[in-house]
């Protein structure tokens, strides 16, 4: 049993016992992270603490002066399209002071369009590209939900198709754009897929490093010793890899993914 403490109750009595190993915290509305969501994080992550403020400027000042290790930040999408200067500034601070947390965004489909487009600062969207380990997606069941929290946690990422075609389309139209010294604030809205080219590699930092084992001949517990993870955590990788690369298995992805480089070079 994990604990949860409410952002209006900094010094108050948890809810459950344990150890705890790290803090869990939501940035966002009660409406996308209820009382119920996070007791139920709680219960369900041994160990954990969840705390959730209200706004990023709240979570800004905890930040500041917070002493216990803190293993994810999960901010709700329309917080960061609402007050972006903030949220660069958390984002340059996570990825100056704390490169340890690690930060992932909550989103609802309705948000996609706004949080990955143009009208976001395209500072900021550099900032994201270079620390947002995940986006976790608000309309899907408690189980698969609480399994992206935990691969998350365990420093696996999480990047569901619809966010990878529309972030990798955008940030290849800004890489275009700042190639031809344009001003990439002014990159018209993206459509279609992310093209096969090295800087627009449709998978992750770790993803990487898992195909290239998967390349190497290394079956999944190999790789999960090899990088440090769970052999759950490599299988969710290489299931999110096959996605990606429109594969049909494993051997078909690592070839796609050969192919891929072998374009690049």
């Amino acid at each position: 049993m994990g604990n949860i403490i409410m952002k209006n109750d900094p010094g108050g009595a948890p809810v459950g016992a344990g150890a705890q190993s790290g803090v869990l915290v939501f940035i966002g509305s009660r409406q996308c992270f209820s009382d119920v969501l996070l007791r139920t994080i709680a219960g369900e992550l041994e160990n954990s603490q969840a705390i959730r403020f209200d706004e990023l400027s709240e979570f800004q000042n905890y930040i500041d002066w917070n002493q216990s290790p803190i293993g994810l930040v999960v901010v709700e999408a329309q917080q960061c399209h609402h007050d972006q200067k903030i949220c660069k500034s958390i984002m340059d601070t996570m990825a100056s002071k704390h490169p340890s947390i690690r930060l992932a965004i909550a989103y609802w489909e309705a948000d996609l369009d706004r949080l990955l487009s143009p009208k976001f600062s395209a500072r900021m969207l550099d900032s994201a590209r270079q620390i947002v380990q995940g986006y976790v997606p608000m309309n899907v069941g408690i189980d698969i939900w609480l399994s992206v929290i935990r691969l998350l946690i365990c420093g696996g990422d999480y990047f569901p198709p619809e966010v990878v075609v529309r972030r990798e389309a955008l940030y290849r139209k800004w890489d275009e754009a700042k190639t031809e010294n344009a001003d990439p604030e002014r990159v018209d809205n993206p459509t279609g897929p992310a093209v096969n080219g090295a800087r627009n590699n449709p998978l992750t930092k770790r993803e990487t490093q898992v195909i290239e084992h998967v390349v190497g001949g290394m079956q999944n517990k190999e790789i999960a010793r090899k990088l440090k993870l769970s052999e759950h955590t490599v299988k969710l990788h290489i299931h999110h890899i096959i996605s990606k690369m429109s594969a049909k298995n494993r051997t078909e992805a690592a070839m796609r993914y050969m192919n891929l480089k072998g374009a690049a070079r």
